[in-house]
């Protein structure tokens, strides 16, 4: 059992909005390069300060390499890189949120479950995963007006948040907060529904005091993930999809305005979910097996964008 001082909501934001707001300008003044050497030392000062951040990170990385995801054996400062990878990414996050993101940046694979769910006026529940960068997704959404729901728990990364929703890119999402469903929101949502908004909610952090889990092999070892989009997409009775991110390529140290590029994997699950009595429990558990195999299928491709910073396997 997970004890509640690790649990992932309860870690201390390290985000500041002024500190990315320079970082951003920096960059949209001077390039990548610059911004990258202004990053380092702020990177650097974390990774050494965040031992807990530090060690989920060289968890996953030997777990990445035993599965063989990484050509050779993570060391002292595999996490360090694993880290300043994390955080350029937030400079891709911003790009996306700020509209200075392209589209010629992102590629989407099955992007036509997305297309005919639309066309049908049909919404469905998305499994998401704090993997690459989603926010260029949203930008991307954004454009083709997708209506969306993201359930969010914002207790941690409250800064963060607020940058998101004030976001004229995102404008076509609503945020919800996850801890505060109750059955007059469910009714809300379900009225959303049937207006074709498609449900956004991670898949790979169980909400705090939560016990719908079950257990998933997950990179070799035991990892248990929230039921809750599952049995969301049950209630709600509408398709269960699962999306990935992960970065495809980088932009070459030296290029000053070059960004970096990614590729987002839409996956169906179930056409409906169905969760018979008595064997809810194991249907639940085989949909979110389907998941982490997806997970997979994207770390495989970018090990470094695995972006849970606390201890995640073997504890529920």
């Amino acid at each position: 059992m997970r004890n509640a001082k690790e649990h992932w909501a309860n870690k201390v934001e390290h985000t500041s909005v002024l500190g990315i707001k320079i970082l951003f300008h920096l960059h949209r003044l001077f390039g990548k390069l610059p911004f990258r050497f202004a990053l380092a030392p702020v990177v650097f000062c974390i990774w050494i300060s965040d031992k807990k951040a530090r060690q989920a990170s060289n968890d996953y990385l030997q777990k990445a390499y035993t599965a063989g995801y990484l050509s050779h054996r993570p060391g002292t400062f595999t996490s360090l890189c694993h880290m300043f990878y994390f955080a350029e990414t937030i400079l891709d996050k911003m790009l996306a949120i700020w509209s200075e993101q392209t589209t010629e940046n992102l590629s989407v694979e099955n992007e036509a479950l997305m297309s005919s769910l639309l066309a049908q006026g049909k919404g469905a529940v998305v499994l998401t995963s704090h993997m690459g960068c989603v926010e260029a997704l949203m930008h991307h959404g954004s454009l083709y007006k997708i209506p969306s729901i993201a359930l969010v728990h914002s207790a941690n990364t409250a800064q963060y948040t607020r940058l998101v929703e004030r976001s004229s890119a995102l404008g076509h999402i609503e945020f919800w907060e996850v801890t505060e469903l109750n059955p007059a929101s469910i009714m809300k949502l379900e009225e959303k529904c049937q207006k074709g908004y498609f449900i956004f909610i991670a898949g790979d952090r169980i909400p705090i005091h939560s016990k719908a889990v079950v257990p998933v092999s997950f990179l070799g070892s035991e990892a248990y993930l929230p039921t809750g989009g599952v049995i969301l997409a049950h209630m709600l009775g509408l398709p269960l999809l699962s999306m990935t991110c992960w970065r495809e390529e980088t932009s070459a140290f030296g290029d000053l305005k070059g960004q970096n590029r990614y590729r987002v994997r839409f996956a169906k699950l179930a056409d409906q979910v169905r969760l018979p009595r008595g064997k809810r429990n194991q249907e639940c558990q085989r949909l979110m097996q389907q998941y982490a195999m997806e997970l997979e299928h994207g770390l495989k491709e970018s090990p470094f964008d695995w972006f849970n910073f606390y201890r995640f396997w073997g504890v529920s």
